[in-house]
């Protein structure tokens, strides 16, 4: 059955508009109340979203916060700690463009990971006398 021209009229202005009224942010934008703003650099966050006169302001992290990756965050993400009870040390610091790395402990070895860093960790076994290690961890 062939369809009236009308039909494939209708659909094609139904289609051009969903094109023009859907748009989509670029990747080095984010979305805020439709509109696209440029994202803030790693190490900082939004200060003020962008609108028709501006662009986004953005504002370095401070303190034990940072973010790692392009963004359109209102505040900097926590830097994670090292905990000793869970068997980690501090590898690397954390700074304003990247979270803290952590190790196990010496006599320790890492059981949980994120990333390169590691969130939870083990102590080794000790051998008894007369026992060796058949497998390390």
């Amino acid at each position: 059955m062939r369809l009236p021209c009308t039909y494939a009229i209708y659909s094609a202005i139904l289609k051009l508009l969903s094109v023009m009224f859907c748009k989509a942010c670029n990747t080095a934008e984010y979305e805020i109340d439709g509109e696209c703003c440029p994202m803030c650099s790693p190490g900082h966050h939004v200060l003020k979203h962008c609108d028709s006169n501006s662009g986004t302001k953005c504002k370095v992290c401070t303190g034990s916060t940072y973010t790692d990756v392009p963004n359109g965050l209102t505040a900097c993400l926590s830097c994670t700690v090292c905990d000793e009870g869970n068997g980690l040390r501090v590898k690397h610091n954390c700074v304003y463009n990247s979270d803290t790395v952590c190790e196990p402990l010496p006599g320790y070895y890492c059981t949980e990971t994120h990333g390169e860093s590691c969130r939870k960790a083990r102590e080794h076994s000790t051998c008894l006398p007369g026992q060796y290690i058949y497998q390390m961890g």
